[in-house]
């Protein structure tokens, strides 16, 4: 396949000024004082290199500030490497930031009309695929009203179909599939899947781990403004998980004199730097008794009681259900302890509750972790520490198999008499 892109030893600095001069009298003042504030160099991409070839989907994941946004900007043009070069072949869409390159006092219409045209369409061209987008969009209604007026999930919806209906060559998206619902979330990952079937390229940055998976045929691993690894998306997606680890010990260790705290467990897997943490994890079924054992189709709760050692200004939290072979059946995260349930004390309780848990018999494990709110590394996380049985509570047909407990219903039709 041809190659459409390539990264050759791309770096990037920012120099950061400390205490800045804001007017010429402070400079003035400064200089006649004799005070020189430092110029710190910020590496934000060190020898980045890859090559993107016709048809693929290449996934950028790493934790925040690992340097993504940063190497998207760049590829489309904002802005220029310190060191190294790009080579691209054919036209660049984007979706970088949330309603970018819109103007707020401009309708809808007339901001994909600029947009296009900056694109390097033509009007007529523009004209051409107008209504496709604005259908797309789901925006008839609103398409003559500024953009100010639009909501978050609309601004989403007319950027990602205008993105998309200018048909360029590949496609650089940064998080912006993270916004909206989830039915318009999965219309977009349709249009992405179709795009790269017509044997475009795509570069996508993503927390979402199951998004990349299920999209990138090959992920590039993001560490401190480096490369780590690059290759197909299990592997790359373990790599994040070990590089999450490491950064875990790390902190701990500095934390606790460079040893590693005592995480005392029974049985799974338990790490972190505790500086907050689960002090316990009862499941409970529907008579509101503790319990590692329900039936498939009932109701459980979830309850998880916390402790935070430091005080830390807020928190994530994971919560999800696996097999045996560590096959996700459900997760569920709560990206801020602040804004889902206000400020938090030293210790407290949360509760989730699942009013139902279809799932076939068999044991499964329920894991929970918490985190710092921009998940770069883990205060505390529980991996198959807890037990989940569900039983049978009818007589199931014994040919059904999966996770998901759905009692197929078969009938025979008559034919069908052709005319």
């Amino acid at each position: 396949m041809q190659t459409v892109l390539v990264a050759d030893n791309v770096s990037k600095c920012f120099r950061i000024h400390k205490n800045l001069p804001r007017t010429l009298r402070d400079a003035i003042i400064q200089r006649l004082n004799g005070r020189h504030e430092p110029i710190r160099d910020l590496w934000a991409l060190r020898d980045i290199s890859f090559s993107v070839k016709q048809g693929t989907v290449l996934g950028l994941i790493g934790h925040n500030g690992a340097g993504k946004s940063t190497l998207l900007r760049l590829l489309c043009g904002l802005g220029k490497p310190t060191q190294g070069h790009f080579y691209r072949q054919g036209n660049i869409g984007s979706l970088l930031e949330l309603g970018s390159g819109f103007h707020p006092d401009m309708t809808g219409r007339e901001n994909l009309m600029t947009g296009g045209i900056l694109c390097g369409l033509t009007k007529r061209q523009v004209k051409a695929v107008g209504d496709d987008i604005i259908h797309f969009a789901e925006l008839e209604e609103f398409i003559d009203q500024p953009v100010r007026t639009y909501s978050s999930g609309m601004y989403l919806r007319l950027a990602f179909s205008t993105a998309i209906h200018f048909d360029p060559d590949y496609l650089i998206i940064d998080e912006v599939l993270a916004v909206g619902d989830s039915r318009f979330q999965q219309k977009c990952l349709d249009r992405l899947k179709a795009f790269r079937a017509a044997g475009k390229s795509l570069i996508i940055a993503s927390h979402d781990l199951e998004q990349v998976r299920g999209l990138c045929n090959e992920v590039i691993v993001l560490e401190e403004g480096r490369v780590v690894m690059q290759g197909e998306p299990e592997s790359a997606i373990s790599c994040y998980h070990d590089l999450m680890r490491q950064r875990s010990d790390r902190r701990a260790r500095q934390l606790y004199d460079n040893e590693l705290p005592n995480l005392n467990v029974s049985k799974g897997t338990r790490l972190g730097t505790q500086e907050a943490s689960f002090t316990n994890v009862y499941i409970y079924n529907a008579q509101n008794k503790i319990t590692d054992t329900v039936f498939s189709g009932d109701s459980i709760t979830v309850e998880l009681e916390y402790s935070v050692a430091k005080q830390i200004p807020d928190m994530s939290l994971i919560l999800g259900i696996y097999t045996e072979t560590n096959t996700k059946c459900f997760e569920t995260t709560v990206p801020s302890i602040v804004s889902a349930f206000g400020k938090f004390d030293t210790k407290g309780i949360l509760r989730c509750s699942l009013p139902v848990l279809p799932l076939l018999p068999g044991h499964y494990y329920l894991n929970a972790g918490i985190y710092p709110a921009d998940w770069s590394f883990v205060y505390d996380y529980h991996w198959q520490m807890y037990t989940l049985h569900i039983l049978n509570k009818t007589d199931l047909d014994k040919n059904i198999s999966g996770i998901v407990s759905i009692e197929p219903v078969w009938a025979e039709s008559p034919p069908v008499k052709l005319e």
